[in-house]
């Protein structure tokens, strides 16, 4: 029987004390009765061992957290505050002393990222600042030295610019010059001030400088503008100004910012005790038979990790800094492959409770619906924040914010439809709840995707799969004793030489126990491939069972439509989470999924019932939460699910991953990312519709639990592998493949792996975790690391990998740079003896040069932000997506346009904010495009949304048009610049037309993009503002900032 020492015993019993807060009973003092929900209730929670009642209370009496009288005990109030750590802000000063006392003082503030330092605010302030009674002003003056003007294209506009001299002495101007020159601003004056000339200015003089602009198409056109003085006996000063020309049309007016922005602040907290009222369960649709052997831990991280984040490098106690990097820096084996996936996952985690605090509401009204309240939570509907039944949230009275004690109320989710949270909270909410009511919203996170994916990585070590994980060699052992000769389920694999050889080397078991890699690069059917497989080992060995895996629901439900198609629903099972809607699983699997129709609800089989079948479809398990599947305890089977607020030591939180399928199939679907991954939805407006791929799916842990006898499964398939942090696909392996022995297990432990190093990976938090290895996949680890996944002089080899190369998406034109900058130039696009749509667009008469589907249209735009949103858009961006989407909407087959239906087109940028204008544009705002049929139907959304899929037509907002923003890109792996990937993912997606809209100056500093420019340009695909390749300016603001010292 396991010991448990204080401060084990401790730890139970503050989730004990939990425990009765979250159920209304925190005023319980008869310790018969405490005894009682102890045993009959709490314990029942978990699968895991925990101490009995009494060491429990013996263990919060000597800790002062408990006062026990005889029969009777009473548990102490903690004031707490919030103290959370984030990885990307450095260390303060004082950290030390923030640390030893973080149960009671504040810790670090989330934020919202890198803020511009102060000194260089300091130094435009003082460069703008009035000198010497010397000022510049504008009828067009925005503030902070800033001269903004509206012009319309084609048409000079003149503004003037007074220098006034408002001192006791004449000053001297010396001269007055942009300190770039720009093509659309010029600047006159009388006296040649603009030319270099000198010129006295009087005691209440003023002097006139002309400005005007010229531009042939609509954008923003800046220049920072520097007026020299000088006054006797002082030095020399300067007063500069920015002055910005914008040419915009109405629909760029009417989406510009909403408010000004606001940098997000997050507010200190004050201690507060904090009284939770339970709220009410929706109904469970989960008839569970389903064995539970293996228990699911805790895995909390240790506080003193948070310390050693918050204290940082520098500081005296810094040996635990030294041990923590000293893990982060070695090299992943077999060793250490625990430990160090388990650090990687709670620096995630300590990240997660940083970002889980930006989507707080604060001051929002709720209504209500017979005995729900019903929420509005915009960007729910894109996973932001993720939002599903069974899910939970806190809300307390706007007015009562300040009050201790603090009465918050736990909210359950019953249902969400749209924006709409449909929530189930106490009667004593209910009985005072009137319209109008304001409340301060918490969100919280499920540590259940982590805690799945700690086990998995401690089961790979303690169930010998280092063969798997590190392997060496083969054991050339063959599943055939002849030939192997194949009756080909898909004949068109016949003409495909490497899709048939990796078939052939998946059927003979060649590689194990080394994993079998297929490298498939877009558009090269890998998933055709996987399916193949599958049908073979189906039917070449009897007595194979096979557990295919995907991280997606969309991309699960493709493998088993495909597979029904020549193997029968009898064989093949697919298992469903009940958080997703029977509504929204397609008809054709209904018949072999775990839906009951009698009982109306999903089941899970025993380990005996799920025996009968020979293929178990299911996924890894991916962001989000699923209280609901029963798979684990709710929170008291490890910390607490609090929500990051006052008076709760911190909110736990998920990794959030994403998916997606192949050869246009519809992409499940991450979110944030934040950084932000948002979920996908086959083609349809994300603000029309919700599915639930981004709902957790944790069905492979869910099989972990119940404890499959070794070599229950033969084989394991993960499609879109590439997309899963390695814990994550070791969810779907560890506990359910037993590695192959030549003794124990001849025939079984293939592991397939299918996937595209080269194309976005998982999405992460913690910059220590993603620097350290946590975002590199499984797949793409063994072929960065692994001699045997290597590339040599003659390709890779093929008992190994395969690599897939022939494309069928993509026109030739649009697969070049792709494929010679990600791909070693070895993919060829396949010839198609029907009418190719891939050549389509060719004579479109909007290309400007015909034949090349490919169209870069140059933007000098602005980025801009609005509210608290830190996200970005760019307007007259919009203005030319518009544009070409009502071509292309309204061709009804003329001008070399063949007739394209919303669905058939996608609209890809990286931004979300740019995401949500280019919705409002096409669906609200412009006249034509909101009254086409179907239009609800055409997708816009982040690349990471894209992924897997594909469009006929695809048209890219790059939104960036100055490169100040470019540290933050790349501090969060935003946008396009900074992570190549995205390029790759975004231009792939073309089938037959690519249009690109973006600022040509800013992305060629990236050398992906610079090619790509290069290429349009000499292809002559380019158009729009006019670029010189030879010289690419620097956009204007940051040239001039930084030559003039204002920059970092």
């Amino acid at each position: 029987m396991p010991r448990f020492s204080v401060a084990e015993a401790r730890q139970w019993g503050d989730q004990f004390v939990q425990f009765l807060q979250d159920t209304g009973r925190e005023q319980e003092s008869r310790r018969d009765t405490l005894r009682s929900i102890y045993n009959l209730e709490f314990r029942g929670r978990t699968d895991t061992k925990i101490p009995n009642f009494s060491c429990t209370l013996y263990a919060l009496r000597v800790t002062h957290r408990a006062q026990v009288h005889a029969e009777s005990v009473h548990f102490k109030k903690e004031k707490r505050r919030v103290v959370v750590a984030d990885q990307y802000r450095r260390p303060r000063t004082n950290a030390k002393a923030l640390v030893s006392a973080s149960a009671t003082v504040p810790g670090q503030q989330p934020s919202s990222g890198p803020q511009a330092p102060q000194s260089r605010a300091k130094k435009w302030a003082e460069f703008v600042h009035e000198k010497h009674g010397i000022e510049i002003v504008s009828e067009h003056d925005k503030g902070n030295g800033h001269i903004r003007f509206p012009v319309v294209a084609g048409e000079p506009r003149m503004v003037t610019i007074l220098v006034q001299n408002r001192g006791a002495e004449a000053v001297t101007l010396r001269r007055c010059q942009p300190h770039q020159q720009s093509r659309e601003l010029s600047f006159t004056d009388e006296q040649g001030a603009t030319q270099g000339q000198s010129l006295l200015l009087h005691p209440g003089g003023t002097y006139p400088i002309q400005v005007r602009c010229l531009t042939t198409c609509n954008g923003y056109f800046c220049a920072v503008v520097v007026f020299e003085f000088t006054k006797e006996p002082d030095e020399p000063f300067s007063i500069g100004r920015y002055i910005a020309a914008v040419a915009e049309s109405q629909l760029a007016k009417d989406l510009g910012p909403s408010a000004p922005f606001q940098p997000y602040q997050a507010s200190l907290q004050r201690p507060v005790t904090v009284i939770t009222e339970d709220g009410i369960l929706p109904g469970s649709s989960l008839k569970n038979k389903l064995e539970r052997e293996i228990p699911l831990g805790t895995y909390q991280y240790p506080k003193s990790l948070k310390d050693t984040i918050l204290l940082g490098p520098n500081a005296s106690a810094s040996s635990s800094w030294a041990a923590m990097w000293s893990l982060l820096e070695a090299p992943l084996q077999a060793e250490n492959y625990q430990q160090k996936f388990q650090l990687l996952l709670h620096l995630e985690e300590i990240q997660m409770e940083v970002d889980i605090r930006r989507y707080d509401m604060q001051d929002v009204p709720m209504v209500q619906d017979r005995t729900l309240l019903v929420l509005d939570v915009p960007g729910v509907a894109e996973n932001r924040p993720s939002v599903l039944k069974g899910d939970y949230l806190f809300a307390h009275l706007s007015s009562e914010r300040d009050c201790s004690p603090l009465v918050q109320y736990k909210g359950y989710v019953h249902s969400v439809e749209l924006e709409k949270v449909r929530l189930g909270f106490s009667s004593k909410l209910q009985k005072k709840f009137v319209n109008n009511l304001r409340f301060d919203v918490t969100f919280t996170f499920s540590r259940l995707p982590l805690q799945v994916q700690h086990r998995a990585a401690t089961l790979a070590m303690q169930r010998g799969l280092s063969s798997l994980l590190f392997p060496s060699a083969s054991c050339h052992k063959s599943l055939f004793t002849g030939t192997f000769q194949p009756r080909w389920f898909d004949c068109k694999l016949q003409a495909n030489e490497e899709q048939c050889r990796a078939v052939t080397h998946i059927v003979t078991g060649m590689s194990r126990p080394a994993p079998y890699l297929i490298f498939g690069p877009p558009g090269t059917g890998k998933t055709v491939t996987l399916v193949e497989a599958i049908k073979q080992v189906w039917t070449c060995f009897k007595d194979a069972r096979i557990l295919a895996c995907a991280p997606s629901n969309s991309a699960a439900d493709l493998l088993c439509q495909r597979l029904i198609k020549d193997i029968p629903p009898r064989y093949v099972y697919r298992l469903i989470a009940s958080s997703r809607s029977y509504q929204e699983v397609p008809a054709d699997i209904r018949p072999c999924c775990n839906w009951d129709d009698e009982q109306s609800c999903y089941v899970y089989l025993s380990k005996e019932h799920l025996g009968r079948y020979r293929i178990l479809i299911t996924t890894l398990v991916t962001a989000g939460r699923s209280e609901d599947l029963g798979l684990s305890p709710p929170p008291t089977a490890g910390r607490p699910r609090a929500a990051l607020q006052p008076g709760c030591e911190g909110s736990p939180a998920g990794v959030q991953q994403g998916g997606g399928v192949e050869e246009g199939g519809q992409q499940g679907g991450p979110v944030l990312c934040r950084r932000t991954r948002m979920k996908a939805r086959g083609g349809r407006m994300a603000s029309q519709s919700r599915d639930n791929e981004a709902a957790p799916l944790h069905l492979s842990p869910r099989l972990v639990s119940a404890n499959f006898a070794p070599g229950f499964f033969s084989h394991v398939f993960i499609d879109e592998c590439g997309q899963a942090v390695e814990p994550e696909s070791m969810v779907a392996i560890a506990g359910l493949l037993t590695a192959m022995d030549q003794e124990t297990n001849p025939n079984g432990g293939q592991l397939v792996l299918a996937g595209d190093p080269q194309q976005l990976g998982p999405v992460l938090r913690s910059p220590l975790a993603i620097e350290h290895g946590l975002g590199i996949s499984l797949l793409e680890r063994l072929m960065l690391h692994n001699p045997l996944y290597k590339k040599s002089s003659g390709g890779y080899d093929s008992q190994f990998v395969t690599k897939l190369l022939w494309n069928y998406r993509s026109h030739e034109a649009i697969l070049k740079i792709p494929n010679e900058l990600f791909y070693d130039s070895e993919l060829k696009a396949c010839e198609s003896d029907e009418l190719d749509v891939r050549s389509l667009y060719c004579a479109w008469e909007e290309l400007p040069k015909k034949g090349f589907p490919i169209i870069f249209h140059g933007v000098c735009g602005e980025d801009r932000r609005e509210a608290k949103s830190p996200s970005f858009f760019n307007t007259a961006e919009i203005e030319v997506l518009v544009h070409y989407l009502k071509k292309l909407l309204q061709s009804r087959g003329k001008g070399g346009c063949p007739s394209v239906s919303p669905k058939e087109v996608g609209i890809i940028s990286p931004y979300r904010k740019q995401v949500e204008k280019i919705r409002k544009a096409i669906t609200s705002l412009d006249p034509v495009l909101r009254t086409l049929p179907d239009i609800s139907l055409l997708k816009v959304g982040s690349v990471e949304e894209f992924q897997g899929q594909e469009r006929r037509v695809i048209l890219i907002s790059t939104v960036r048009s100055c490169s100040e923003y470019l540290q933050l890109d790349q501090t969060f792996k935003l946008g396009f610049l900074k992570n190549p990937k995205r390029l790759n993912v975004a231009i792939t997606r073309a089938k037959a037309l690519l249009i690109v809209v973006g600022n040509p100056a800013v992305l060629s500093k990236d050398h992906h993009w610079q090619r790509f420019l290069r290429y349009c340009r000499a292809e002559g695909g380019y158009t729009g503002y006019p670029y010189e390749d030879e010289s690419p300016a620097e956009d204007g603001l940051a040239a001039d900032l930084h030559a003039l010292r204002l920059s970092n």
